[in-house]
């Protein structure tokens, strides 16, 4: 039986990393509504926390803001949530920020 060629490992290698990081790049992709889909970390007592933050297009620096903060169930990541409840549109719209804490699941048994 001949061996496979390095060209040929290595085309099998790309399309298996390709398959593999394609999840991650549709978590990035930002949800529906004009602005900035910002992603940010807070150290607490108990371990680093993530979140992810709505601006909407053309906030100056300085500009007052608003801030609603959207806290997803137990299933659902800040992504699916943004999507699902399409509230940055709403805030793109009406101009406030929104603000997507997550935990790590293992944090909420």
């Amino acid at each position: 039986m001949r061996s496979p060629s390095w060209s040929s490992l290595l085309r099998r290698n790309v399309r298996l990393l390709k398959r593999a990081v394609q999840p991650l790049r549709q978590h990035r992709k930002q949800p529906a509504g004009a602005g900035s889909w910002l992603m940010g970390v807070v150290l607490t007592p108990v371990g680093p926390r993530r979140y992810w933050l709505f601006r909407p297009v053309g906030v100056r620096v300085g500009e007052r803001l608003a801030l609603m903060v959207m806290l997803h169930g137990c299933h659902q990541d800040a992504r699916s949530f943004a999507d699902s409840t399409r509230m940055n549109a709403v805030a793109a719209r009406e101009r406030f920020l929104v603000l997507y804490p997550e935990q790590p699941r293992l944090s909420n048994a």
